[in-house]
This record gives C-alpha cells, sequence and structure tokens, in this order.
C-alpha cells in the first residue's frame, strides 16, 4: 500500500476517534443539560413547557403590572429610592448649625469610599452597582455643589500599592486578609491635590465606608490593611487631621457609609475637628442624590439609628460569643456522622435576652437604680474605661437622631397626653409640636418597662413597643400621633413555670423619647431618680405614664388559640446536661466570657445527624393515592381553603416522581398532568438582583439596604417598598421573592446586617410585615428569611445554635411573628444552622409546633439554599416540616429519589409538602393568566434542540467515516495475493 494511503486511512481512523470523543462528551452535557435544563434556561433563556387553552374561560389575575411605561415606572422606583434613603439618613452632629451648606458651596470630597460608594452588601442582597449613582454627579446635580475635580481624579485614578481596589466580596464570603478600607496613605496626595484645597474650601465631605456580605463575618482582628474593621483605622485617620491641619476648610463633614454601627467616638474627638456627621447606610442605586440632598438642606433628615453605636464595637456581651467555635471533640463528631454534616462548629447566646440596646440600657437603669446589689458599675464588661459607666460605652443610642431647625437638633417638642391600658393593650397619644424653624418630620417612639424582681424573670428596663413618623410639619405646627400596643409587647415569657408570655404584678411605665436612652431618662425621672442618683441627664417626668397591675396575667394562648408551650428547650445547652451560664441583670459580674471547650455529648451528636435518626416505613402498597386520572389543574384550585376537599383530588394524580420535581427542585419545573408551569423565585433583599426586565432586559431596581428602610421608622414607606417589590418582579416575570431578610442584628460584626432590619425584634418584625403584607397584595410568594437564628455568617453551614426560650420569643422570633401570624406570609427560607445540635429544617418544634401550631399557618417552609445533603436532610426535613428545597438543580431530586423507595413515611410527608407548596402558588400569580381550561406540555429549549441536532451531525458523519474505513478494509481484502510457484 503507497504511503499516501497508509496517510489517508490514518486520518480516517483519527477523524473518527476525534468526532466519536466529541460526541460522547456532547452526550454527557446533553444529559446533563436535561438533569439542569430549568437552570439552564433560566440563564440563558429556553422554553422548557408551553401552555394551551382547551376551552373559554376566565384567566386568573392575582397580580398584573400597574399599567405604567417601563421607563414611567424605573422613574417612579428610583424616586421612591431616593425618598426612602432621604428619611433613612440619621444626623448623629451638627454643631454650631453646620449643615445644611449653602447652594453652590465649593466642596473637597474625601475618602477612597467617595468615589467607591457602598451601595448595600454583596451575596444573595447585591443589587447592579453599574446603575447607581456616584457621589459626584449626585452633588453637581443643578448646580448643587461644586466638587474638586482635582481630588476627585485622585481617587479615582489612584494605583499605589496592591489592594487599594476596595474587596466586595463575593456570594461565598470573603476571607479577611482580602479585605481593605483601601485608604491610600495621604503621604502620596500630590502637590496639586494639596493646591486644589483653597478653591474648594468651603466644606471638606469625609466618607467612611465598611461592606458586608454573604458567606462571611467582618473582620474583629486583623484584615487587608488594618484591624478590627469598625474602628477608624490610622490611615483615615490621617486623612482627618490633613483635613484638619491644612487650615483650609470651613467645615469637616463625615459621612458613615456603613451598614454596620462602626466606632464613632472620634467624631467628638477634637483632634479631627468634626463639625458634622451624617450616617448614611447602604444608599440604593440612588440613594447617593438624597445625601447631597440633605447636605444643602432640601431634605430635612429625619432617620433613627437602628442600633446601638457602642464605643468599644466589641464591647457588647453577645460579641464574647460570636465568631468560630469548635467542638472539642470535633474528630469523634467526624467519625460519628461524617464531615459532610458539618456538625463540628457552635455558638453560645450566653447574654440571653441582653441584646443590642436591652443590655446598654438594662446595666444602665441599674447603675441608677441599684448600683451597688446589681454590680452595674463594676469591671466586669467595662471597655472604654476601668468600671462601666453609660457614656464612656455608648456614643450613639438606639432610637437617636438629629433634624434641622433648632441649635440642638431636637426641633420638635412631644408631650405624652395620655397613656392607657386594657385587656388588649396601651393606647398613648402623644402632641407633636415643631418648635424650630424648618419644616420637617418627627418620630414618635413609645418604650415600656416591666416590673423587675432581682432574681426573677429577667427583663430589659426599657424595650420599643410602638412608633410612627409624622407628616411634614411646618414651624409651629402641631399634630397629634395615636399609638397602639398590643401587651403581648410588654410581656415576658416565662419559659421556667407558666410555659406562656406573663404581665407580673407591678408597675409598668410607658414613655415617649428621642431614643431608648431618653425615654428611660423619662422613666428613671418618673420614678423620682436626678442626675445626683447617677443619671447622665436629666428627664422629664411628664412624658412617662404608670400603669399599676394589681395581679399576674397569664397570656397562655397562641394566635391560632392553641395553647402555648416551650418549644425551644433543645435549643439549650440544659437539654444536653451541660451549664450555659447566661447573663443576669441580678449581677452584672456575669457579663459573659467566651464558651470555649465545649464537649458534644453523645445525644449532642445524634441530633447533630438529622438523617441518621430517621426510621423509614417500607411498605409493600402505596400509602397515598398516586397518579389517578382526575383531570383537576392547578388554576381550578384557585381560591379554595387550605381544607377544601378537592385539594385530595389534584393531590392523589401527582405521581411520586411529580411530587419529589415540585418540592426538591423549588417548584421550578412543569408538570403539565396539573397544569402548573414553572415558576422563578430569587433574591433579595435590596431587590431582584438576579432577574431583568421582560421588556428591555435591564437590570430591576436596587433598593437601599433594609437598615436604611428601618431607620426612616415610617410604615408607610415599607408598604410602598414591598409594593415597588412587587411590581419589578412582575415586570422581571418572577413568582417569588427571597425576602425581606429579618434576622436580628445580634452584633455589629454580623455580614449581612444590611440585609437585616435592626438589633430590635419588635422594629424589625413591624417593617417585615409591611413588606410582606404589600408584597403578597402585589401576589408574590415572600419567603421571609432567614428562620431562625441565622445570626452570623461564620459556620453559618451548620453552626450548632445555643440559646434559650425566652431569648428566641421575645427577640429572634419576634421579627419573623407578625408576618405569618397577621400578614399571613406565604412562604419563609429556613436558615444553614442548626438550633441546639438539630439543623433548622429538621427542628419540628419549630416547624410544626410554631408556625403550623402556635401560629396557623399555612406558608411554604423552603430551606436555605439546598447543597448539602447530609445536613439539610430529606427525610427529617419532611417530617420536621420543611416543604421545600431551595434548588432548581437534580442534586437533591435525585438523592431523594434514590431513598424514597417504598417509604411510606416519605411519601405521605412528600404528599404533605406538596399540598403547601401547591396552595400557596394557587393563590399567587403563578397561575396568572391561567384558565380552568390551560393545559401544560413540555417542550424542549432552543439550546438542547441544537445539542440534539449537533448529535444527529455527529453521529452522521462518525458513521460516514466508518463506512469509508470499512470500505477501504474490504477493497484491501479482495486485493490478489501473489503466486507462488513450487519447484519438486
Amino acid at each position: 500500500m503507497s504511503t499516501a494511503k497508509k496517510r489517508s486511512g490514518r486520518g480516517v481512523r483519527v477523524g473518527i476517534a476525534a468526532i466519536s470523543t466529541v460526541f460522547a462528551l456532547l452526550a454527557g452535557a446533553t444529559t446533563a443539560g436535561n438533569t439542569y435544563s430549568t437552570l439552564i434556561s433560566n440563564s440563558i433563556g429556553g422554553t422548557l413547557y408551553k401552555t394551551v387553552e382547551t376551552g373559554d374561560a376566565e384567566p386568573i389575575s392575582n397580580g398584573k403590572d400597574n399599567g405604567m411605561s417601563l421607563s414611567d415606572w424605573k422613574q417612579e422606583a428610583d424616586e421612591l429610592v431616593q425618598e426612602v434613603a432621604g428619611e433613612g439618613i440619621v444626623m448623629l452632629k451638627n454643631d454650631a448649625s453646620t449643615l445644611p451648606l449653602a447652594k453652590g458651596s465649593k466642596v473637597t470630597l474625601f475618602g477612597r469610599s467617595s468615589v467607591d460608594l457602598v451601595y448595600g452588601g454583596t451575596g444573595a442582597g447585591g443589587i447592579d452597582t453599574t446603575k447607581a449613582v456616584n457621589l459626584k454627579d449626585a452633588m453637581e446635580t443643578d448646580g448643587m455643589f461644586d466638587v474638586n475635580d482635582t481630588m476627585w481624579d485622585f481617587y479615582k485614578t489612584y494605583d499605589g500599592k496592591d489592594g487599594y481596589i476596595r474587596s466586595n466580596g463575593s456570594y461565598f464570603g470573603t476571607k479577611p486578609e482580602d479585605l481593605y478600607v483601601a485608604e491610600p496613605p495621604v503621604s502620596e496626595y500630590t502637590d496639586a491635590v494639596r493646591q486644589s484645597y483653597g478653591d474648594y474650601s468651603d466644606a471638606a465631605v469625609v466618607v467612611f465606608s465598611r461592606v458586608g456580605g454573604e458567606g462571611s463575618d467582618m473582620p474583629t482582628g486583623d484584615f487587608g490593611d488594618g484591624t478590627k474593621y469598625l474602628s477608624l483605622q490610622p490611615q483615615e485617620k490621617a486623612v482627618l487631621k490633613e483635613i484638619k491641619d491644612s487650615g483650609k476648610f470651613s467645615k469637616i463633614i463625615a459621612l458613615i457609609n456603613t451598614s454596620n454601627a462602626m466606632e464613632l467616638s472620634w467624631v467628638d474627638q477634637q483632634e479631627y475637628g468634626v463639625n458634622a456627621c451624617l450616617w448614611v447606610g447602604g444608599v440604593g442605586q440612588s440613594g447617593a442624590r438624597s445625601i447631597a440632598k440633605v447636605l444643602d438642606g432640601e431634605i430635612n433628615p429625619s432617620g433613627r439609628l437602628v442600633d446601638t453605636y457602642a464605643t468599644d464595637s466589641m464591647s457588647s456581651p453577645a460579641m464574647q460569643n460570636f465568631g468560630d467555635y469548635t467542638f472539642s471533640n470535633a474528630d469523634d463528631i467526624v467519625k460519628q456522622v461524617g464531615e459532610a454534616n458539618n456538625g463540628t462548629k457552635y455558638v453560645v447566646y450566653r447574654e440571653g435576652i441582653y441584646v443590642g440596646y436591652r443590655y446598654y440600657e438594662t446595666r444602665y437603669a441599674d447603675s441608677v437604680l441599684d448600683p451597688n446589689g446589681t454590680n452595674a458599675s463594676s469591671s466586669a464588661g467595662a471597655f472604654a474605661a476601668d468600671t462601666w459607666k453609660y457614656d464612656d460605652e455608648v456614643t450613639y443610642p438606639f432610637g437617636y437622631g438629629l433634624s434641622y431647625g433648632a441649635d440642638d437638633g431636637d426641633p420638635y417638642d412631644e408631650q405624652l397626653v395620655s397613656a392607657k391600658v386594657d385587656d388588649s393593650g396601651v393606647t398613648a397619644t402623644i402632641k407633636v409640636t415643631n418648635t424650630g424653624t424648618a419644616a420637617g418630620k418627627d418620630v414618635v417612639q413609645l418604650y415600656a418597662q416591666q416590673p423587675y424582681t432581682k432574681g426573677g424573670l429577667e427583663k430589659s428596663a426599657v424595650q420599643l413597643i410602638g412608633f410612627d413618623k409624622t407628616d411634614v410639619l411646618q414651624p409651629g405646627e402641631s399634630t397629634e400621633v395615636t399609638i397602639t400596643s398590643d401587651r403581648k409587647n410588654f410581656a415576658t415569657y416565662d419559659s421556667d413555670d407558666t410555659q406562656a408570655y406573663v404581665l407580673d404584678a407591678g408597675e409598668y411605665l410607658f414613655a415617649v423619647g428621642d431614643s431608648a436612652h431618653d425615654a428611660l431618662n423619662n422613666m428613671l425621672a418618673k420614678q423620682g431618680k436626678t442626675v445626683a442618683d447617677g443619671m447622665d441627664a436629666a428627664g422629664d417626668a411628664d412624658q412617662a405614664a404608670v400603669w399599676n397591675n394589681a395581679e399576674r396575667v397569664v397570656m397562655d394562648t397562641a394566635y391560632s388559640g392553641e395553647k402555648l408551650s416551650n418549644k425551644f428547650e433543645a435549643a439549650g445547652l440544659e437539654h444536653y446536661g451541660k451549664k450555659t451560664g447566661y447573663l443576669t441583670r441580678a449581677d452584672w459580674t456575669t457579663f459573659p466570657e467566651s464558651y470555649t471547650d465545649l464537649e458534644a455529648t453523645d445525644e449532642m451528636i445524634s441530633d447533630i445527624n438529622a438523617a441518621g435518626t430517621y426510621e423509614p416505613e417500607n411498605s409493600d402498597e402505596s400509602p397515598v393515592v398516586t397518579g389517578a386520572k382526575n383531570d383537576k389543574t392547578i388554576a381550578q384550585m384557585a381560591g379554595l381553603d387550605f381544607d377544601d376537599p378537592e385539594w385530595d383530588k389534584i393531590l392523589d394524580q401527582l405521581t411520586v416522581d411529580e411530587m419529589l420535581t415540585l418540592v426538591m427542585r423549588s417548584a421550578k419545573t412543569a408538570i403539565p398532568s396539573i397544569a402548573y408551569p414553572a415558576v422563578q423565585l430569587t433574591d433579595g433583599p435590596q431587590g431582584n438582583n438576579n432577574r431583568k426586565y421582560v421588556e428591555d432586559g435591564t437590570s430591576a431596581t436596587g433598593f437601599c439596604a433594609e437598615t436604611v428602610s428601618a431607620a426612616t421608622f415610617n410604615r408607610d414607606l415599607l408598604k410602598r417598598i414591598g409594593d415597588a417589590k412587587g411590581e419589578d418582579w412582575i415586570r422581571t416575570d418572577t413568582i417569588g421573592s427571597y425576602s425581606p431578610a429579618v434576622n436580628t442584628h445580634r452584633t455589629p460584626y454580623a455580614g449581612r446586617n444590611y440585609e437585616y432590619y435592626a438589633e430590635d425584634g419588635y422594629l424589625a418584625g413591624e417593617m417585615g410585615y409591611e413588606e410582606v403584607v404589600a408584597m403578597q397584595a402585589r401576589g408574590l410568594i415572600t419567603t421571609i428569611k432567614h428562620f431562625v437564628l441565622n445570626d452570623q455568617e461564620t459556620n453559618r453551614i451548620g453552626v450548632c445554635t445555643f440559646a434559650n426560650e425566652q431569648s428566641i420569643r421575645e427577640i429572634y422570633l419576634k421579627a419573623f411573628e407578625k408576618a405569618f401570624t397577621e400578614g399571613k406570609a406565604n412562604g419563609t427560607m429556613g436558615a444553614f444552622n442548626r438550633i441546639g445540635a438539630r439543623w433548622s429544617g429538621a427542628y419540628e418544634p419549630l416547624m410544626r409546633g410554631v408556625v403550623r401550631g402556635e401560629w396557623g399557618s399555612t406558608a411554604i417552609i423552603d430551606t436555605d439554599i439546598a447543597i448539602n445533603t447530609s445536613e439539610q436532610s430529606v427525610q427529617a426535613g419532611l417530617v420536621a416540616g420543611t416543604t421545600m428545597w431551595a434548588t432548581s438543580q437534580a442534586g437533591f431530586y435525585q438523592h431523594a429519589s434514590e431513598i424514597i423507595g417504598k417509604d411510606a413515611k416519605m411519601i405521605r410527608n412528600l404528599r404533605e409538602a406538596s399540598h403547601y407548596v401547591l396552595y400557596n402558588l394557587a393563590n399567587s400569580n403563578a397561575v396568572n393568566g391561567l384558565t380552568t381550561m390551560t393545559r401544560v406540555y413540555k417542550t424542549t429549549p432552543y439550546w438542547l434542540a441544537i445539542a440534539y441536532a449537533a448529535l444527529a451531525l455527529l453521529a452522521l458523519v462518525d458513521l460516514l467515516l466508518i463506512a469509508v474505513m470499512v470500505r477501504r478494509y474490504v477493497r484491501v481484502k479482495h486485493v490478489a495475493k501473489p503466486v507462488v510457484t513450487i519447484v519438486k
């Protein structure tokens, strides 16, 4: 055979091998594509199903867009973001009426963050920052200010040392060494920069930012270019000193651009010369415009702090047990339950109910009422000085905020007209008068104090029980505000005796005040205390009222009518024979230390392994009817009660595989047998950041961080935010929202505080309720999250969280309760963490005991993103009452398909979960446009059709090459053999 023919044959064989390899790879990819078809279609488009009308019927409309053009809607939504930011900005200081600045003032912006604002946070709650308004553009709008270009350009183009680009983190968090405040050293300022000061010297506005996000908490120790992230770093202090020492600037104004409570005692330190300070938080896509309007006086600031700003960010009792703790017998845990269970980490809430202002204000009260008997002024827990003193420990209290119109920043006179208590609660009437020179809004805050007996039930000395925001009041104008509050808001949960909420006999005080601290001082004044007794300021006894409760009242009936009982005994270490050592106000020397060297007991390890405790019920007969031919569709179920007998008919139609598809793939896959179309559920608290407007493919609205929303103290604004989110979700063809997020700011360092409202469960609960009701009015599924005790990102996947029943109910569940009960929340997203040693999704006393039992809720109970089949056990979760796993991917579906077999219990629980999921979807805009005659059919998405076509083409080419090779082989076989002559 010639060399050319040999080469040709070799080429054919190589071609066959290559095409076969590509064919195999493409076939594998196509198989994976079928498995992950929902995820792929969500990412690149493609239709997986089609709807067909089989008759005439009225289409369902559970929520439709508002009829505005998209451009008009974008403008309206943007204006709402500005309005929320404008009402949420908190003025912390304004010496000698430094603000507002005159229109046209020539201003220099300082700080790397001035050109790189934090608009919110990272991860599930982030926004599209490419459409966000920067601070310079905002300030120069309509000639409001003239901003120093030289300084701005210096920051924008600075390319000095590595790391001076701020790391905003990623979806799965940031390592401390990768996080930077990113402030260039003042030694790098050029001569041109310094020479520019004189031309823009009306004011220096310096911006300090901190950013948090999903997957990691803020560093309490060393990080990329500093230490203790919430303290002002040396390079930032140098900027302030540069400004002051230059002697060029008439005014120095600091902007605090963070949702986490920074250390701010430097604001009043003379060496830095700060004249005014604004907390602006995460301002969303256009809130920078509101910063500018506050600076020039167009907006009179009316926001109030939603956290206590401590002098030392490490000083709260909760901070002593925050972060990374590993069981001393972690190796034994791994050996017994496997590494995948993520069961080696823990955190202990030793502070009990004394979270945020409940700690600082209660200790202050005891330092006045009984300083020696309670050791309130001892050195225990003192961070700012040798002994504990409120003024040393707290820079700005919860609820604090100033306004324009008065030299002291308090232009509003509040007078408590009346406070009446009856069987339902308290009703207070407050007269508010604007005694200042500028129009503005006031926040009225109502606080309560319960009678406390030393050694008895733990009680905060002051707690927020009501609030309202006035309309704009002109100078001299008055209005009356009426606040009502349910008596449960000023009751205590008694887990030891009655297992119910109680109103102990004794003296209750109700007071208004400009902050929690101001209200407490009014209460102390009512009790006859003065500065001579250790008060840091004289209170006003007229702004407090007393109610004497003659005998103890036990409130043991839940919202549903069910009798209350303890549900969280297993959340405490005492359940496992350990002792927590909770902080008690009876003796402040019990200020907690870090709970280290905790050894997991055998019972803990057993509980950590959720799936290991599950016992299947194998049966040769199906425990439920499946695959029935009842011809029921989801559209036919719209409006029916949860217990309507018709539900059994449609549930009977579902096969086990269809139930698995619904529950294990987050309702994101169509089920033709019941004419259910696929839907989308997605993030997040600051807007629909994963979906685009259907009409033009642009990003949806980037709302303010929830801390800013809460700082407005304006329920009406929260309703409008919820309504606007509903509009955005409709216009992005999204049915469910993984929001709002209502977890507690237990500590200032938690990475996702920007996603959450406040350190106070009552305030968070009120704000979350307003958003949920408004969003659901637009037809959305709202999965209020993260349920519950997900108050840190460190080790969030699996961390064992130990707390007592009283704190769980009064603080952490409080943030969720009203949305579930009065708001009829139709969904919640669970949490990665464990409650005690049990995964939250498998904690039956929470899911069935509280949600279904006490609260009477029929909501979907979803998991956080489903990524771990060991910890997020399907069997244990279904038993406990979890109804859906948050993933459209196939991993959990395949896992559940493999383990279900003929497990009667799992199939029953799966049917129950399907009922809850379908009930809520049938009453949402998931069924919009469907009729009782709609039918759903599966289709092949374009990308899969292309893959099939490519496979067919490759197969054809492969066959042709094989045919060529075979033909050549046959021809070679038929070549004549040489003749051999044998000579005899």
